[in-house]
């Protein structure tokens, strides 16, 4: 099933995408046609391998697609300069990385790519670190001196304080506990809608994206198997099926 929306609320449009990488023989992503409206939450999942992340790298354009094309707000990607549309689709990795500046530092830096006021840039960091609660002792701290889910919050704070059109996040919760996780995902959909901002979250924690998505993307071997609203989605079902993939995919190996 894919879900049909209004062409005017569009912010991001993926069209028979295809991507092989240079030297393989086979695609990685095949026939990928999906679409992303303002002020809206997106759960992509899928098993390890299954082609998540390379399909961030093209929508971040770190890749470009074999064949297809990608259009933000209608426009053909490959007509926008690459900087340029990596500050309206802003791509937060799985393994985040401040860069060895302070968090302090890491938050201001692409704010000042941007040109943007010394006293707005402060405003903002004020703002989202008061959204996303990070205490004002982390400030000082380096990457070294923060945990792996404390760099994620931050990595998070870093990539919502540009206001991007489209955010990307690639597993923003997988080193949370459960209580933070739950309180990040809800922030960010407050912010994704009040901004109006298009989101993607790449999620194994089925039982937190049911809350917290309006869409579920279902990627396995490269193609999209399911694009359907959330709300018909039985999750249950889903998280056996993704571990009962994930356990057949781990036997391949051994």
């Amino acid at each position: 099933m894919v879900v049909q929306l209004l062409t005017t609320s569009l912010l991001l449009q993926l069209e028979s995408i295809d991507y092989t990488p240079p030297n393989f023989t086979r695609p990685l992503l095949t026939d990928i046609s999906l679409s992303l409206a303002a002020g809206e939450s997106i759960t992509l999942t899928g098993i390890t391998g299954a082609g998540k992340s390379t399909l961030f790298r093209l929508i971040n354009r770190l890749s470009e697609p074999t064949n297809g094309q990608i259009l933000l707000n209608g426009e053909n990607y490959r007509s926008i300069p690459p900087t340029t549309l990596r500050q309206r689709v802003m791509l937060v990795a799985q393994e985040p990385k401040l860069l060895g500046m302070k968090v302090r530092d890491a938050l201001a830096y692409p704010l000042q790519l941007q040109s943007l006021d010394p006293e707005e840039i402060k405003q903002r960091i004020v703002t989202i670190t008061d959204r996303l609660e990070i205490p004002s002792d982390w400030f000082d701290l380096t990457e070294l001196q923060l945990s792996t889910g404390q760099k994620q919050i931050v990595s998070i704070a870093r990539g919502m304080i540009t206001q991007p059109q489209v955010l990307l996040l690639d597993e923003p919760i997988a080193n949370l506990d459960l209580t933070t996780a739950e309180r990040i995902l809800k922030t960010i959909d407050e912010i994704t809608r009040s901004q109006q901002i298009g989101t993607i979250v790449i999620n194994h924690q089925l039982e937190l994206a049911a809350k917290f998505s309006d869409r579920l993307l279902y990627l396995q071997d490269g193609k999209l198997l399911l694009d359907t609203l959330s709300t018909s989605v039985n999750w249950q079902d889903l998280q056996q099926q993704l571990r009962s993939a994930e356990d057949r995919s781990v036997s391949v190996w051994e």
